[in-house]
């Protein structure tokens, strides 16, 4: 019963943590951390791990929420992970007047575009090394071939966004949407995934060495041949993926252990 209440109120200082940062959603960002504090006492209650889509709460329709993440391995270890949708408010409000085409030659001429509506934009086989793009819409966009080593995605929109053979070392991608992307063959060494949604992504053939996929959703993506060897995947959620194919080497698998299998 301790156990219980002690992981309830873990649980319920996570949520209020995130009301605080998030203040200026106002009335919104705490109806929904009331409807959090509700899912973590039920997490608690069930004892076991819930993936909750941020459609079953109503109100996070109106946050930039995209799912929520409670695992209970043990009553005394409750871990609550909120993936935001990228980009926070809705496009729609964002109230961009700048021409397509201008925002296009700002990136190519400053290498630097963040929040920016670039969806379908085509830079195949740029260097945009250091690019800094976050909360970019670029979903559909074509970096295939692109050397973006060291570019800054964090929060950015990148739904099926072609990023096959694209060179990436070092870029962060942190709670950025890359569901359904391509990634084959990329060149992924070092690069920050938290939080990041990663579902039905193509990962086959990737250099992950050493990267950072803590609380990513792996949801369906594919990882055949793809070398995951000092790879971090601690808390992430990775239901009907084939990570079962790939190079795991010292790899920190989601459950906390390392495997040490190298052969």
């Amino acid at each position: 019963m301790l156990g219980c209440l002690h992981a309830l109120s873990e649980s319920f200082g996570l949520s209020a943590d995130i009301c605080r940062r998030d203040s200026v959603y106002g009335n919104r960002v705490r109806q929904f951390c009331r409807s959090l504090a509700v899912f973590s006492a039920l997490s608690i209650l069930g004892c076991t791990n819930i993936v909750i889509a941020a459609n079953l709460l109503p109100i996070a329709k109106q946050l930039p929420v995209s799912n929520i993440v409670l695992n209970s391995h043990s009553l005394s270890n409750i871990q609550l992970a909120v993936h935001f949708r990228p980009g926070g408010v809705d496009q729609n409000q964002r109230g961009d007047t700048d021409s397509y085409d201008a925002r296009v030659t700002q990136l190519l001429y400053s290498n630097e575009c963040p929040g920016c509506d670039l969806r379908g934009v085509n830079l195949q086989r740029k260097v945009l090394n250091g690019a800094k793009l976050s909360r970019a819409d670029l979903n559909g966009a074509r970096f295939d071939e692109a050397e973006l080593s060291r570019a800054d995605f964090t929060g950015a929109y990148l739904f099926g966004a072609n990023l096959s053979q694209a060179k990436l070392r070092g870029a962060r991608m942190i709670n950025a949407d890359l569901r359904k992307a391509n990634l084959s063959r990329a060149d992924l060494h070092g690069v920050y995934f938290l939080l990041a949604n990663l579902r039905k992504a193509d990962l086959r053939g990737a250099q992950l060495k050493g990267a950072f996929l803590n609380g990513a959703d792996l949801t369906g993506a594919r990882f055949g041949r793809a070398n995951l060897t000092d790879a971090d995947l601690k808390n992430a959620i990775v239901i009907q993926s084939d990570t079962d194919v790939a190079i795991l080497c010292r790899t920190r698998l989601p459950w906390g252990d390392i495997n040490r299998d190298c052969d």
